[in-house]
């Protein structure tokens, strides 16, 4: 992995440390719920989360893009764009059910290269690197090979699922 690929990866860590403590400041407290425009709910963790993420970014990267889901746009012609979903599952999370995450990717020239699913209620993250194997929990994981559904399933042994 090249050095900036590196740093950048720190980086998407410690937002996703950022995330999920805020995003967990909030869990299973009574929140006040808004609709957006396309009706699905919006807390004022979903906000705060966000806002969290995109100050940390602006300070250390101020020439890259946001692409947010609760606020608008930030450089959107800048190389490097980082997404985030800052509560993915808002609607569990409102309900206080864990499966819930913080998603942070970055791209560059509209190219993913880190993806971060952070489950902090759950206390997993799956990092995706450009050329790199996925990890859960710093273990590396692998899918099946299996293409029928019905005959998938999930197991807890030899890094196919996080360990805690």
């Amino acid at each position: 992995m090249n050095n900036s690929l590196k740093e950048y990866l720190n980086f998407a860590n410690k937002l996703a440390d950022a995330a999920g403590n805020t995003s967990m400041e909030y869990f299973r407290t009574f929140l006040s719920i808004d609709n957006k425009s396309d009706e699905s709910p919006v807390t004022i963790a979903d906000k705060n989360t966000e806002l969290k993420i995109r100050s940390m970014i602006e300070k250390e990267y101020p020439n890259h893009g946001i692409l947010g889901e609760e606020f608008d746009s930030l450089n959107s012609d800048a190389e490097f764009i980082w997404v985030i979903d800052p509560i993915d599952g808002t609607r569990s999370y409102i309900a206080g059910h864990k499966d819930f995450g913080n998603l942070i990717s970055l791209t560059q020239n509209k190219k993913p290269i880190v993806g971060i699913i952070n489950c902090p209620a759950h206390k997993e993250r799956w990092v995706g690197i450009k050329n790199e194997v996925t990890t859960c929990n710093g273990e590396k994981v692998t899918t099946s090979k299996e293409n029928k559904l019905e005959n998938s399933y999930c197991k807890k042994n030899r890094s196919v699922l996080c360990k805690n």
